[in-house]
């Protein structure tokens, strides 16, 4: 009997044939390493290249390197490509009739134009280089309808998130015990991936800024030692390809300051209003109207200086943004988005997600934050659509947890 593994793995292969046919495409081309994991449980650490016709078999084109591996986990046919693995794709492309060979003439190459039938590609992530190497001209960008594929998580997914959840709350959990005046930032971040990984996990993230370096929302660097003040661990970890993504804070010395704890409260009245929102058929949006009008009451809107979430599973970030909707959505004079928001739109917000809902067993990472010029404070719980939001992190927040005294 086949497993539920593999039919998982097939229906998602056959959804994408389905697509391939209502779009007349005459083939698709996956590239992304991701993307390549979802339909065929093989995660290529070498470039590789799936191709998928809309009638015929899949075939999986994977580098040397990693082809033993894909042989033994793949649910599609594996061929094994040479040094010019592009040269071996572009040929089986060719043998499977994805792609033609290359017109002989100028007019020829006008009537293909014309005539053929697009191939099916991720725009973003395939190259100028292999768009010429395989002699594409014809092609439309694939990404959203895999993007809203995955986006959508089947039981194995939930599975492995919720247990990359656990991992990095359970090894949170530890860690804040070494939270004290004097350790670096990264000595922190190293006994937090040591333990996530003790615990089962393949990678892990954690980034931790403490005193004023909390107001630096994203800054990878962690130059400093710890001393009285707030601290923010944004951490997580990976399990078979799977990520959750959570932040907590913490405030090391016994008497919090009035703004700390103005703040704090505030981001976790935000987040515990957006989380109510979170459920089959309500539009995407909401979440982040209701936190920034809560932050809007107390005159912190404008330290909101980015989306109120993301979709996670396969990446940290995934589209769909918990966002607001488009500038047309707004009469003059209301609530416009911010300016972080729009230099975000390019890459993620599309006119349907101007129009979207949340579908269960979607997976978010929830983060309202408020980032001043010397504090910065946020809050990132991992949210799965249901009949009611199923929290998957479950680290407290309670200001109990939150002071450590020193």
């Amino acid at each position: 009997m086949i497993n539920r593994k593999i039919m998982t793995g097939l229906k998602r292969i056959h959804k994408l044939q389905e697509t391939a046919s209502q779009m007349l495409l005459s083939g698709i081309l996956i590239h992304n390493p991701e993307n390549i994991y979802y339909l065929t449980s093989v995660y290529p650490h070498e470039p590789s290249f799936l191709v998928v016709s809309p009638h015929g078999e899949p075939e999986l084109v994977a580098s040397g390197s990693i082809y033993a591996e894909a042989r033994k986990d793949s649910l599609v046919k594996v061929t094994q490509g040479s040094l010019d693995i592009a040269e071996t794709t572009y040929q089986r492309m060719l043998d499977t009739g994805v792609i033609k060979p290359p017109p002989r003439t100028m007019l020829s190459s006008f009537i293909r134009k014309i005539a053929e039938s697009p191939l099916g590609i991720e725009q973003s992530y395939l190259s100028v280089f292999l768009l010429e190497k395989f002699n594409i001209r014809n092609y439309t960008d694939i990404t959203p309808t895999i993007m809203d594929l995955r986006s959508r998580k089947d039981s194995f997914e939930i599975d492995f998130i919720s247990k990359a959840c656990h991992i990095a709350d359970q090894s949170m959990k530890e860690v804040k015990n070494y939270i004290q005046p004097g350790i670096t930032e990264k000595e922190l971040s190293g006994l937090f991936d040591a333990k996530a990984k003790s615990l089962g996990a393949d990678e892990t993230k954690c980034r931790v800024r403490s005193g004023k370096n909390s107001a630096l929302a994203f800054s990878r660097w962690m130059d400093e030692k710890l001393d009285k003040g707030p601290v923010l661990i944004d951490y997580g970890a990976r399990i078979r390809g799977y990520w959750s993504d959570i932040t907590r804070m913490f405030y090391l010395g016994p008497e919090p300051s009035s703004l700390f704890l103005e703040i704090y409260d505030l981001v976790c009245r935000a987040s515990d209003s957006a989380l109510k929102l979170m459920k089959p058929g309500q539009d995407i949006h909401g979440p982040e109207i209701s936190i920034r009008e809560i932050f809007r009451e107390k005159g912190y809107e404008k330290f909101m200086i980015y989306t109120a979430g993301h979709g996670i599973g396969l990446e940290v970030h995934e589209p769909p943004l918990l966002s607001l909707p488009g500038p047309e959505h707004f009469a003059p004079g209301t609530h416009e988005p911010s300016q972080a928001r729009e230099s975000l739109s390019t890459a993620f917000i599309s006119d349907e997600e101007n129009k979207a809902v949340f579908h269960r067993n979607q997976v978010f990472a929830l983060e309202p934050g408020i980032y001043l010029d010397q504090i910065g404070v946020r809050v990132e719980d991992m949210v799965c659509i249901s009949d009611e939001p199923v929290l998957l992190s479950t680290f407290p927040k309670d200001l109990e947890q939150v002071i450590i005294s020193c």
